[in-house]
């Protein structure tokens, strides 16, 4: 319990990192554990791309924001937009559920079928800030800063990534390493934001 209490007292907003690279190897390992985050259907419905080369194409991208360009490495989180129970997808993931397949794309065609490619998008791109929150997280118990992005030119870091139509970018995360000092934390008290019935 002491070790989460640390890093969500001291995880912040990283802007300045320094120049050394973070090892791909530590990039991977936040990755393969964010991966194992939860989702709505267990659909696992993002994508992580991770962009060590061109981050001042990114940065620009990202309305010129200097933590994107002189980071080490930034991750992008896609949300997927098919999601309906025809799409290769669902049906690659029906092929797991070797109990209850029927069961599952009858689900998922009544919650997604008729859903048009933005209100997929938006379904999908709650469980990836759910994804984002445990990567920021993951990174700080690895010594990695972090800071999220969400401001970008959609159009053209869609254009940017050239993953197909079927992958939409839902947040960028910049990640370095950094001697700053976590700044003291100024958020609302408890009692502001619970209510308890």
């Amino acid at each position: 319990m002491e070790y989460i209490e640390n890093i969500m007292q001291n995880r912040y907003s990283c802007r300045e990192y320094k120049t050394k690279k973070i090892d791909d190897e530590v990039i991977k390992e936040i990755i393969n554990l964010t991966r194992l985050t939860p989702s709505s259907l267990a659909l696992e419905p993002w994508k992580f791309v991770v962009i060590s080369k061109n981050l001042d194409k990114l940065g620009e991208i990202c309305y010129n924001q200097s933590q994107v360009s002189n980071c080490s490495h930034a991750v992008v989180i896609m949300a997927r937009t098919d999601l309906k129970s025809t799409d290769e997808y669902i049906m690659n993931i029906a092929k797991t559920r070797l109990r209850g397949r029927d069961k599952f794309l009858s689900m998922i065609a009544s919650k997604a079928d008729k859903k048009s490619k933005d209100e997929l998008e938006g379904y999908a791109s709650l469980q990836c800030y759910m994804a984002l929150a445990n990567l920021v997280n993951i990174a700080y118990s690895k010594g990695v800063k972090s800071c999220i992005i969400g401001g970008f030119d959609k159009e053209k870091l869609t254009k940017f990534l050239n993953l197909g139509d079927h992958l939409s970018p839902c947040i960028v995360v910049s990640l370095g390493l950094s001697d700053k000092e976590s700044p003291k934390k100024i958020r609302k008290s408890l009692e502001d934001v619970l209510i308890w019935k």
